[in-house]
This record gives C-alpha cells, sequence and structure tokens, in this order.
C-alpha cells in the first residue's frame, strides 16, 4: 500500500540528542547512520560516521543504491542534515519518504517503513559545530577557520 509521505512524518532530533549516539555509536533503535547532504559546503567538517549523500543524487536511482546499503548494514536510524536543516535537509528526508514507495521488494518495503526512523538534525551542521565543533570524538576535519568565515557572511 503506498502512501503519500510528507514532511510530518519525519521525526525530528536535537543536536543534544544526537551527541551521544554519535559519542557511543549507538541509538535507542540500534544502529543509525546521519547522512549529510551538503555539497560543496561539506568542506570544513562533519559529524563523525557520517554519509555524505549529496542533495542532488536524490533521485530513484540513487535512492535504491541508499535503500541498499541501509538495509544490507541494518540500519535502524538515519537522522538527515544540512547546513541549516531548513532547505536540504528536510527536502532529503522528504525525498527519501516518498522513494520507499517506489521499492518493489516487499521485505525491503516492510523494513523501511517498520522499522527504520527519518530524523532531521534541528539547525544542522551549523549548530552542532557551534556545540560540538571542537570535540574530535563526535566532529570529523572540523576546521573552525571556514565556520567563522561562513557564519559571518
Amino acid at each position: 500500500m503506498n502512501r503519500k509521505h510528507s514532511i510530518t512524518d519525519v521525526k525530528t532530533i536535537k543536536p543534544a540528542e544526537l551527541y551521544p549516539w554519535v559519542r557511543n555509536n549507538n541509538s535507542p533503535h540500534g544502529k543509525f547512520v546521519v547522512v549529510d547532504v551538503r555539497d560543496a559546503d561539506y568542506a570544513g567538517g562533519h559529524i563523525r560516521n557520517s554519509w555524505n549523500h549529496t542533495i542532488v543524487k536524490f533521485h530513484l536511482k540513487n535512492a535504491s543504491e541508499l535503500h541498499e546499503r541501509l538495509y544490507c548494514e541494518r540500519v535502524k536510524a538515519v537522522v538527515f542534515h544540512c547546513s541549516l536543516s531548513q532547505s536540504r535537509g528536510p527536502r532529503a528526508a522528504l525525498l527519501f519518504l516518498r522513494s520507499l514507495d517506489h521499492i518493489k521488494d516487499k521485505q525491503l518495503k516492510d523494513y523501511f517503513e517498520n522499522d527504520v526512523h527519518i530524523y532531521l538534525l534541528i539547525g544542522g551542521f551549523a549548530k552542532w559545530q557551534e556545540l560540538y565543533g571542537n570535540d574530535p570524538d563526535v566532529t570529523e576535519d572540523y576546521d573552525p577557520e571556514i565556520w567563522r568565515q561562513t557564519m559571518s557572511i
């Protein structure tokens, strides 16, 4: 049964809630992944172990590759974000949910619809780096100078 997903189907998560997940490499749901949809602005740092899957990759072919990767790794929670989580991040989360309607394999479709939780990181990486940019346990390749320049524009 197909349903029209909306942005209200995406849960939100605050940086302070995500922090222990990243630090402990586990969520209350089990294995999780952070999907960072930034492109050029990915430079300057990212959440530890996040997957960079840019927003331009969100069409059906690449969505199926993402489905397979998440399924093979038995991911139970997916946290999407962009720089501010106001445009690209929410759009990617919604496109991902809507891509589930195109899954033909019943087992795969049931897995995503029943076992996987979809989140959007409130404040995006801008807020994350403000709070945890200098914490190498949860942030990789952080360059504070890039963020000082970006935030002063």
